[in-house]
């Protein structure tokens, strides 16, 4: 707080000045960095491990309740149940894609992009030429 709004807040209580430190915080002791957060890859790999396993348990708890519930839309031949059913599997579908997007996600993170391979190449040119360009790229 201020000093005048604290002398202010003094006057009008009825209370002596000495009682209440009025102190200025000291910015350069408060100011210091936090320190680095490290991300290894056994955190990624780990939390991804556990986003897949939930992925997969909500799928698999929702294909069982999907089962029950259209038995019971069925039984039942309300409009609501048939309502509820298909919501059911409008979630199921978007946790599936929520599952591929993790997947994508961590191969982009990890940079875990297989090189393609060429194969059956077609070189135009003499064989001297190709030679030449075989002689160089074993110097390097």
């Amino acid at each position: 707080m201020k000093k005048e709004t604290v002398q202010k807040l003094n006057d009008i209580l009825d209370i002596a000045d000495d009682i209440i430190d009025i102190e200025e915080p000291e910015l350069s002791k408060s100011l210091e960095k936090a320190p680095a957060v490290e991300v290894t890859t056994t955190d990624l790999t780990s939390d991804y491990d556990f986003s897949r396993e939930q992925y997969h348990t909500i799928i698999e708890k929702g294909n069982e309740a999907l089962v029950e519930l259209l038995t019971i839309a069925k039984e039942g031949e309300q409009p609501r149940a048939f309502e509820v059913a298909t919501q059911l599997m409008n979630s199921l579908a978007a946790t599936t894609k929520e599952l591929l997007i993790l997947q994508k996600t961590k191969k982009e993170v990890e940079g875990t992009s297989k090189p393609t391979k060429n194969e059956n190449n077609l070189f135009i040119g003499s064989t001297s030429e190709l030679q030449k360009l075989l002689d160089m790229k074993k110097k390097k």
